[in-house]
């Protein structure tokens, strides 16, 4: 495996200011907003803190889509990005919630197909490994459980990421899941597509990401500001592509010393930011 410790920049403490106004947040959710599978009280209150300060916040996650559609109808968020980037799902001021794939439905059906005839195969192949429980809500990927109800050993866990992308298509490896997906997609790219169809004046330079694994390291790589919450640190030698920053605390209360920071400085308005919009 490449050590990428030689080349990686030094991940810096957060400031206490960052240079631009940020407007909007993309965060990862498990172990970036939770922690030890829960999600804190304090989190969700900082959620809500960015919201009426005219934050942005877009959880950016491979979650299934059962668990995005909940996320978006009833957390301080104004979009998801699901399953490492195959669709955005958004609620408009009615309450009506928008799905935007990046795949057709054919498509979709066509891979989802073969996703699971290699997904028996991986699990012949490594049986200690099986399917996430959210499974049965997925639309467009599959997921392998490797730290959330079971742990899998790190090195088992990588090789059996390795296997899938021998088999060409694409899967990252995250703290708890392994997920494979067909299509040239990513986290990042459908991040910056919602934001181009959304803001599409909005600088790169005005946005932050907050992560938490490798799962996330298109974000990190595309997005000029960001950070990762401490537990981060087992990982860093790992990846090609890190954060700018790094929070003291892990999961959920990292991210709450990123909120507080955004929020010590004189945040856009919710008119101002919808000046934005097409």
């Amino acid at each position: 495996m490449i050590n990428f410790a030689t080349m990686r920049k030094q991940l810096l403490p957060l400031p206490d200011q960052f240079e631009r106004p940020i407007k909007v947040l993309f965060t990862d959710v498990d172990d970036t907003l939770t922690w030890e599978g829960k999600l804190p009280v304090e989190t969700f209150i900082a959620l809500q803190q960015l919201k009426d300060a005219g934050v942005i916040v877009v959880p950016v996650t491979g979650a299934s889509a059962g668990w995005c559609d909940c996320i978006v109808r009833t957390w301080p968020v104004n979009c998801v990005i699901g399953e490492n980037g195959s669709f955005w799902m958004a609620q408009d001021a009615s309450g009506l919630v928008t799905r935007h794939f990046r795949e057709t439905f054919i498509a979709r059906e066509q891979n989802i197909e073969r996703l699971y005839q290699l997904g028996e195969t991986l699990k012949h192949r490594f049986p200690d490994i099986g399917y996430t429980q959210d499974q049965p809500f997925r639309l467009t990927d599959i997921a392998f459980d490797i730290g959330q109800q079971v742990q899998i050993e790190r090195s088992i866990a990588q090789a059996a990421t390795q296997w899938l992308l021998e088999q060409e298509v694409s899967a990252r490896l995250s703290s708890i899941h392994i997920n494979a997906w067909i299509g040239s997609y990513s986290k990042a790219d459908t991040a910056k597509t919602w934001l181009e169809t959304t803001y599409p004046d909005l600088p790169l330079e005005q946005c932050i990401f907050i992560g938490d694994s490798p799962n996330d390291e298109s974000m990190f790589e595309h997005f000029p500001v960001s950070v990762g919450v401490s537990n981060i640190s087992r990982f860093v030698e790992q990846m090609e592509h890190t954060p700018n920053y790094i929070t003291s605390k892990q999961g959920g209360y990292g991210f709450i010393e990123l909120a507080t920071t955004l929020l010590n400085y004189p945040s856009a308005s919710p008119s101002a930011l919808n000046t934005l919009i097409k």
